[in-house]
């Protein structure tokens, strides 16, 4: 049996999507948004998202801490990938993300840190 303990911290996570296992790179990720039961996974350089039947709560246990923060109860970013941040919102790309205002205060204190 293998314990979680014993394995090295890995650089990316399997998601079960269209009935197979995809390996996705933390660093690929560009940001999560939920959607009730399913999570689509905003990938560098994919045109669409990967699908997964999977709660955000759920999947942001998965992601490093140092990497992610979730910035709405719908969406999860990461940090490597903003471009922009403005009072309510960030773009990624030619994404759009809104930030949550529950969220706001522990998004921009971890800009604050980085500014």
């Amino acid at each position: 049996m293998i314990e979680s303990t014993t394995l090295p911290k890995q650089d990316f996570v399997f998601i079960k999507s269209e009935y197979k296992f995809v390996k996705i790179k933390f660093d690929d990720i560009l940001f999560c948004k939920g959607m009730k039961d399913y999570i689509q996974v905003y990938i560098n350089g994919k045109s669409k998202p990967i699908v997964t039947l999977k709660s955000l709560n759920a999947f942001e246990s998965k992601l490093p801490q140092d990497k992610f923060i979730r910035v709405h109860r719908s969406y999860i970013v990461s940090l490597n990938h903003i471009d922009t941040i403005s009072k309510n919102e960030i773009s990624i790309g030619k994404q759009i993300v809104p930030i949550g205002s529950i969220f706001k205060s522990d998004f921009f204190t971890i800009v604050d840190l980085n500014s």
